[in-house]
């Protein structure tokens, strides 16, 4: 009987130790997140993407940590992975991919702004690689990867099989029991969501699942009801604050 007591005690311990270390690593966390939303050298547009991305909550729902490895899929000018890199801590890492379209696209914008983010090593658990899906130097390294607001754009553009490119190399990144996480714009059928930069949820699904995944849950955290699914994301009054999806998405351990 002691000894069953005893184990009983030490597993109580294990459990209040591991529990304390896990709300401070969330408290610290947090702390990072609020820190650098007010931090100097962010892009001009954060500020106002901010309340409609919710980052602190979309970091939670996806199941980012402190010390993590998280791929950025097609990170654009870079919002998410700031948010990313405060998210996971100094002691974490995060890699920022672009594909080589983004070097031309609104004549280099994108890629410029994600330097300017980037310099003075502002951001250094930052790595900026510009590499195409099917080519990125990955195996089995990735904790996380997020793949924010842009598989509307590959699959309105280039169908199921670029799709299927990209979630390739995502799977590819992933280690074993890794966490795809998605967001995007809805999309609803009969509108022309390659025009209006959408996407139907059934399909992020379908593409998800044929992609080898298993889809674990779906948020409507950054939902907005007032979005009937019609108009343009690009929208005076809309933009930064359409209804949108998140998924998140497991690779088999």
């Amino acid at each position: 009987m002691k000894k069953l007591i005893i184990n009983a005690i030490a597993m109580a311990l294990v459990f209040t130790v591991g529990n304390s270390f896990a709300v401070e690593g969330e408290t610290a966390m947090v702390a990072r997140i609020n820190q650098q939303l007010e931090s100097a050298g962010r892009d001009q547009y954060d500020a106002l993407k901010d309340p409609g991305r919710k980052p602190l909550e979309t970091s939670r729902f996806f199941g980012i940590k402190t010390g993590m490895t998280v791929l950025d899929m097609c990170a654009g000018s870079g919002y998410n992975t700031e948010i990313i890199s405060a998210a996971v801590g100094p002691d974490g890492l995060v890699y920022a991919e672009n594909y080589h379209h983004v070097l031309s696209l609104i004549n280099g914008e994108l890629h410029q702004s994600m330097l300017a983010r980037l310099e003075n090593n502002r951001l250094p658990n930052v790595r900026y690689i510009v590499v195409d899906a099917e080519d990125m130097p990955f195996d089995n390294d990735i904790d996380i990867a997020f793949w924010g607001f842009n598989m509307h754009d590959i699959y309105n553009t280039e169908g199921e099989s670029g799709t299927q490119i990209f979630l390739r190399g995502i799977y590819l990144a992933l280690k074993p029991g890794g966490i795809l996480g998605v967001s995007e714009h809805v999309g609803e059928a009969g509108y022309d969501n390659a025009d209006l930069h959408r996407l139907e949820p059934g399909i992020i699904m379908d593409m998800l699942e044929k992609a080898g995944f298993t889809i674990e849950a779906t948020s409507d955290l950054l939902a907005n009801p007032n979005d009937d699914h019609s108009q343009s994301i690009f929208t005076t009054g809309l933009r930064y604050n359409t209804d949108r999806i998140l998924v998140r998405a497991r690779k088999p351990g």
